[in-house]
C-alpha cells in the first residue's frame, strides 16, 4: 500500500463514564465496574484525520515522545504501515522488548487505523480484497466475576450457552471453588474450561491444582513464568499448554517451540503491532500450534482472522473488553440486539473504517490532543 503522511503524533487522555451494564453478557452484568474509564489514546495524524490506538497506561504514554523523536527526527514524514513497526523498533536498540515494545505496538496500530480512516476501509480490507469468513470464533475470559460456588456455577453454565471455551483465574481451582469447576466439567464435558495461572505459580503446584480436572481442561495458561516457558514438557499438566502473550516479537517464539507450547497467545500491542502479530501467527501455524491471541490486541487479531490467517479463536474479556472499546462510537464487541446475538460465541468481521470506526461522541467534537 502507499505510504501514509505523518504530520502529527499526539496523545489524548481518556476520562469516560463506565460502559452501561447492559452491554455486558447477562451472566456478568452484576460484576460490571462502575468507575470511569481512564488511560491514554495514542494518535497519528496526516494533518486532516487521526488514527488512534488505546487505551494504554500512563507508563506507555510517557515513553511515546522520545521514541517518536528517535524514529522521526523531523515531521512531516511518510510512513509505510507495513514497515512502520520495524522502523520505530530499530530507532533505538532497546525498543524490541518490554515497555518500549508496547509503545511501538500502540504507534503502529494507530498508523494502521489512520490508513483505514483515509481509505474509508477496515484495516483487514487494506490487506486482502475480501474476507475469508463473516464471523470469528471467540472464547470468553471471566476474570472479575465474584461470588461463591453457587453464583460461579450459575455464571459458568450461562456463559457455556454461548462460548465453546471459557477461561477463569486459578482461584477457580482453590478449595472454595473447585467443586464448581469439577461440576462444570461433569455437566458440559471436557475441553470447555481453561485456567490461567499468569506465570505466578511454581509448575509443580500448577500440576497439583489441575490434577482433579486431568483430561477435562481446554488448556492451562501460563503455568510457567514467561522467562521459563522453554522448560515445558508435553502433557505435564494433563491439558494443552498455552502461553505467548509476553512474546515481544517473532524471535521470542523460540521459547514457545522449545517448551512445546500447544496454544500460542500473542498480543498485537505487546509484540509491536500488526505486522509482528502476523509473523507470530504464521510461526504458530508453522510449528503446528493453535493460535488464540491475547485479548489486549483483540481488534488486530479479529482483522487478521477475517482474512483467513490461522487464528483458532480470539479472546473476549467479558468484563474488560467493553471498557477497552469505550472510546469507540460503535464498538465491535457483543451488545444487546447486535449481530453477536445471531451467532453466539463469535464476533462479526469489522466493517467500519480503521480498527473500529469513529470515536465516541462522548469525547467531544474538538478532541484535546497533546502533541509529542
Amino acid at each position: 500500500m502507499n505510504p501514509v503522511p505523518v504530520v502529527r503524533v499526539g496523545l489524548h487522555e481518556l476520562d469516560l463514564p463506565a460502559p452501561a451494564p447492559a452491554v455486558h453478557h447477562p451472566a456478568v452484568r452484576a460484576d460490571a465496574r462502575t468507575d470511569a474509564v481512564r488511560g491514554w489514546l495514542v494518535g497519528v495524524s496526516d494533518g486532516r484525520r487521526w488514527g488512534w490506538w488505546g487505551p494504554v497506561g500512563a507508563a506507555v504514554a510517557q515513553q511515546v515522545p522520545a521514541l517518536v523523536a528517535a524514529a522521526f527526527p523531523r515531521l512531516p514524514a511518510e510512513a509505510d504501515p507495513a514497515g512502520f513497526g520495524r522502523r520505530v523498533r530499530r530507532a533505538t536498540r532497546h525498543a524490541h522488548t518490554g515497555l518500549l515494545a508496547l509503545v511501538v505496538g500502540a504507534l503502529e496500530l494507530a498508523l494502521w487505523d489512520l490508513a483505514g480512516q483515509r481509505a474509508g476501509l477496515p484495516v483487514w480490507r487494506l490487506l486482502a480484497p475480501a474476507a475469508a469468513t463473516d464471523r470469528v470464533p471467540a472464547y470468553a475470559t471471566c476474570f472479575g466475576v465474584r461470588g461463591g460456588p453457587a453464583r460461579v456455577s450459575t455464571a459458568m453454565d450461562a456463559i457455556a450457552d454461548a462460548y465453546a471455551v471459557q477461561k477463569w483465574n486459578a482461584a477457580l481451582l482453590g478449595p472454595d471453588l473447585i467443586g464448581a469447576a469439577t461440576g462444570f466439567v461433569r455437566r458440559h464435558g471436557p475441553g470447555r474450561l481453561a485456567v490461567d495461572f499468569h506465570g505466578a505459580w511454581p509448575p509443580e503446584r500448577v500440576a497439583a491444582a489441575c490434577a482433579p480436572l486431568a483430561g477435562g481442561l481446554a488448556w492451562v495458561e501460563e503455568p510457567y513464568h514467561p522467562d521459563e516457558v522453554d522448560r515445558g514438557r508435553p502433557g505435564e499438566f494433563g491439558a494443552a499448554h498455552a502461553a505467548g502473550e509476553h512474546c515481544y516479537g517473532v524471535a521470542d517464539t523460540a521459547q514457545l517451540r522449545a517448551g512445546a507450547v500447544d496454544v500460542w497467545q500473542p498480543d498485537a500491542v505487546f509484540c509491536g503491532g500488526l505486522m509482528s502479530l502476523l509473523a507470530i501467527v504464521r510461526a504458530a501455524a508453522g510449528a503446528g500450534a493453535r493460535c488464540a491471541p491475547h485479548g489486549g490486541g483483540l481488534l488486530p487479531a479479529l482483522h487478521l482472522a477475517a482474512i483467513g490467517e490461522r487464528i483458532d479463536a480470539v479472546e473476549l474479556h467479558l468484563l474488560l473488553e467493553p471498557r477497552r472499546c469505550a472510546h469507540l462510537a460503535d464498538p465491535p464487541v457483543p451488545g444487546p440486539g447486535g449481530p453477536f446475538d445471531a451467532h453466539p460465541g463469535a464476533l462479526p468481521v469489522p466493517a467500519a473504517p480503521g480498527w473500529g470506526g469513529e470515536l465516541s461522541p462522548q469525547l467531544g467534537t474538538n478532541l484535546e490532543v497533546v502533541d509529542v
